[in-house]
């Protein structure tokens, strides 16, 4: 069962149970191992996204997909497949992928046909180039594509997110050092996150959301941002877990270079990323930082993050309510240049402060927090940010 299935088939679960802006915002907050997490909790018969051992039990199987659903998303992707723009045929991939199996559905109509047929209509375009970057099935075999990123990396040299996806995947210590050092030189972080759920929710418009899920009290702008968050969600960069694992890991003494460009990546992290991204950039900086002002502005910008996190949650709980709400949310993920950017211009847009008040402090984080299973922007900051 592919992560993309697993996320997909919990949204659809999820948002039977009426939770759907909920799970929407966990998604944006967890990377791909945390979000099958969230929607396993949500929807108990879902199955995990990570492999486990092969002494561990086995994993309860999937729900199968609600037929109106899956009408529902072969028709969407019928349509899309017809259409001369690149970002709705990257869409249509994407949606596409739990029918990688499937003997009853077109070849053209599944993923890896529907990736190429969005790098001929934009061979150029970065989020194509990403997705097609990516392992966009999502399953093995894998369909991710090298001459995509290699034209991405050379298309958009200074993004810290393409240099990423070449993290080594035999676990070469020294070229994981030399991938982060790379890094290090670029400018600025940005997975595409918030360029992606803006196609996949022009996508979804193309066809009314089924009665179905709007019968349970979802405004269509909800169940669409959602299902549109549920997908992009699967496309966070697993290697980010490798990043905090090798950077929290290194030995002040011996790896001083390698220190500080962990730190300079971790920085472009909160920076442009999304919470997860924001969460674990935190993590590798309070393991790396000694104490002392860097620290201490660390922890202030670390409170922030936090804030903004509370806040954008409570909107996002009104999204189906207020469908102007939801709207204003997917316009500023359309407008801006990463999903940082987004969030602080969707706070200002609602008038909402991006910083906290003197008093306000995060809620404490677990008793044994793990940042990569649930990365926290809320530790303790300290007492005088």
């Amino acid at each position: 069962m592919s992560r993309i299935t697993t996320l997909i088939l919990a949204a659809c679960a999820v948002a039977g149970a009426g939770h759907a802006d909920t799970v929407a915002a966990q998604n944006t907050a967890a990377p791909p191992k945390a979000a099958a997490t969230a929607a396993k909790k949500a929807a108990p018969a879902t199955a995990a996204a990570e492999k486990k051992p092969a002494a561990a039990p086995a994993e309860p199987a999937a729900p199968a997909e609600d037929a109106a659903f899956k009408l529902f998303r072969h028709d969407l992707i019928n349509l899309l497949a017809l259409s001369g723009d690149a970002h709705k045929q990257i869409a249509a991939a994407q949606i596409a992928a739990p029918d990688q199996k499937d003997s009853t559905r077109s070849a053209i109509k599944k993923t890896p046909a529907l990736v190429k047929h969005a790098l001929e209509l934009g061979p150029q375009d970065p989020l194509v180039l990403w997705i097609a970057a990516s392992n966009a099935c999502l399953d093995k075999p894998g369909c991710a594509d090298p001459a995509a990123l290699k034209t991405l990396q050379s298309a958009d040299a200074d993004n810290t997110a393409v240099w990423l996806l070449s993290w080594p995947a035999d676990g070469n210590a020294e070229m994981e050092r030399a991938s982060v050092a790379r890094m290090a030189q670029t400018q600025r972080y940005n997975d595409y996150w918030n360029a992606d759920v803006a196609a996949l929710y022009h996508a979804l418009e193309i066809l009314p959301v089924p009665k179905e899920i709007t019968a349970l009290g979802l405004s269509s702008e909800s169940a669409r941002i959602n299902f549109a968050t549920s997908i992009a969600s699967a496309f966070l960069p697993v290697s980010l877990q490798s990043l905090h694992q090798l950077c929290t890991k290194l030995d002040a003494t011996k790896d001083e270079a390698t220190i500080a460009d962990c730190i300079a990546v971790a920085r472009k992290l909160e920076a442009g990323g999304t919470f997860v991204a924001q969460g674990i950039g935190f993590a590798i900086e309070e393991a790396l930082l000694q104490p002392g002002v860097d620290k201490d502005v660390m922890g202030a910008r670390r409170r922030s993050a936090a804030w903004q996190k509370e806040k954008f949650m409570e909107l996002s709980g009104r999204f189906s309510r207020e469908p102007a709400l939801a709207q204003a949310y997917v316009d500023a993920l359309e407008k801006e240049p990463d999903a940082s950017a987004a969030l602080i211009a969707f706070l200002r847009g609602q008038k909402q402060h991006t910083d906290p008040p003197g008093d306000w402090q995060p809620a404490p984080p677990p008793k044994a927090p793990d940042p990569l299973a649930a990365p926290s922007l809320s530790p303790t900051p300290p007492a005088q940010p």
